[in-house]
């Protein structure tokens, strides 16, 4: 009874309303009561020049809100973290622009409309790491509703260090914007079976990414379960430089154990002259060359390496020109991530007009330098690992070199400077 009676009073005011509306015929009417009139931003903030990058960059285009000033509301309020500052946003949000949008664009068979259709609705950027205490793992990046993105460690952003860079940013972008167009258009099912049987919900944040790799996965995260093997094969696939992507297919070529080095001192020697390995201590260091600081404060000492023939007596087997025998990894490894890769590439050609080998090139293209020829350069530098018996150079890694913060001789500026020119045309507009 209560309802009805309240639709009652509501339909006797609705018709006194209209009745009101159809008797003052002088009354000028518009297609809306609200003020569509569009502001503009305040330029007495300090904040003016990054405000108006993102309305003009991403907000107009896109529809996408890029927001570094923290949301407490809509952050994880059960854990500690702060906001990003104004420096590190303004160098994410030009550098997102740059090696995210802009490529997508470029790539993008329906370019014009591609990131309005299917990008997030939201980033929301924040300063600190999002450090999940109870499972030692850290969260780089969340997906909510497929209209929100929120990435951690801005304050933390290294333009100088682009392996780095893309672990921690813009692979994590590329990962949750996986999850939107999968979400969208499911990823086909036979891929969930490649590796059925080896997922590890559980484990797979003690699993190196060198292990992963000789158990067929792209990542050790990917090995969490096929959804996220999916997005990981494409976001690492599309962000990882020519070398490091070799050195991941090497090796995942060979069998690989962990040794602890209290158990097995003997084959310390041999193990820092010849085996490239991941030592557990001061550096994580992993044979793919990601470099990870162990914070779990344990101090273990265990080495990741690849198996090595052995004799009757346990001892390893050298060639005639006394190099380390390996034991060749038989279950396909390299082929499995290479089929899982050729699924995402059909699946996102086919489901969105997007050639994912295009996009990586575009991406590396804005990320390394080249030669006058267009062949990426590349310097060499040791790996290093610290134990008790003290520092051993495991090898001599490639890398290719940084063209983000190269210095332009011609120009005098480097690449993310110039990126930054269009924030300081917006300061120049500010009210003094």
């Amino acid at each position: 009874m209560k309802k009805k009676t309240i639709n009652i009073l509501m339909l006797l005011a609705v018709m006194a309303t209209a009745f009101q509306m159809t008797s003052c015929s002088d009354d000028d009417f518009t297609a809306t009561i609200f003020d569509t009139n569009d502001y503009p931003l305040d330029r007495n903030l300090y904040t003016f020049p990054l405000d108006t990058f993102v309305k003009v960059n991403f907000l107009e285009p896109y529809n996408m809100r890029f927001v570094y000033k923290m949301e407490y509301i809509a952050s994880d309020k059960d854990k500690n973290l702060t906001p990003a500052s104004y420096d590190k946003s303004c160098q994410l949000a030009v550098l997102t622009k740059y090696l995210w949008h802009d490529v997508y664009k470029d790539v993008a068979a329906e370019h014009d409309i591609f990131l309005k259709k299917f990008s997030p609705r939201i980033i929301h950027v924040i300063g600190s790491k999002n450090l999940n205490t109870s499972s030692g793992t850290e969260t780089l990046g969340v997906t909510e509703g497929n209209t929100k993105v929120t990435l951690y460690r801005t304050n933390l952003l290294n333009p100088d260090d682009i392996a780095d860079m893309n672990e921690y940013f813009f692979e994590t972008m590329h990962h949750e914007f996986g999850h939107i167009l999968d979400n969208n258009s499911l990823h086909p099912t036979p891929f969930n079976v490649l590796s059925n049987g080896r997922y590890n919900a559980a484990g797979w944040n003690d699993t190196p990414d060198s292990v992963a790799a000789a158990q067929g996965f792209i990542s050790s995260y990917a090995s969490m379960s096929y959804t996220e093997d999916w997005v990981e094969t494409f976001a690492r696939y599309v962000t990882r430089d020519s070398v490091s992507l070799e050195r991941m297919f090497n090796t995942a070529d060979y069998e690989w154990e962990v040794v602890d080095l209290k158990d097995k001192n003997n084959d310390l020697e041999v193990d820092s002259a010849d085996y490239f390995c991941q030592l557990k201590g001061t550096f994580d260091i992993d044979t793919i060359g990601y470099f990870k600081g162990d914070e779990s404060g344990k101090g273990e000492h265990k080495v990741y390496r690849r198996v090595c023939q052995r004799d009757a007596d346990d001892h390893v087997v050298l060639d005639a020109n006394g190099h380390v025998q390996w034991v060749a990894n038989l279950a396909g490894a390299r082929n499995i991530i290479n089929e899982k890769i050729k699924y995402v590439r059909d699946y996102m050609k086919t489901e969105y007009g997007v050639d994912i080998d295009e996009l990586r090139r575009k991406i590396q293209s804005k990320q390394f330098r080249v030669d006058a020829n267009g062949k990426y350069l590349t310097m060499v530098k040791p790996v290093l690992a610290y134990s008790d018996g003290g520092v051993y150079v495991l090898r001599q890694n490639e890398e290719q070199l940084n063209a983000i913060t190269y210095r332009d001789p011609s120009t005098g500026k480097t690449q993310l400077e110039q990126l930054l020119e269009e924030l300081n045309e917006y300061k120049k507009l500010q009210t003094k």
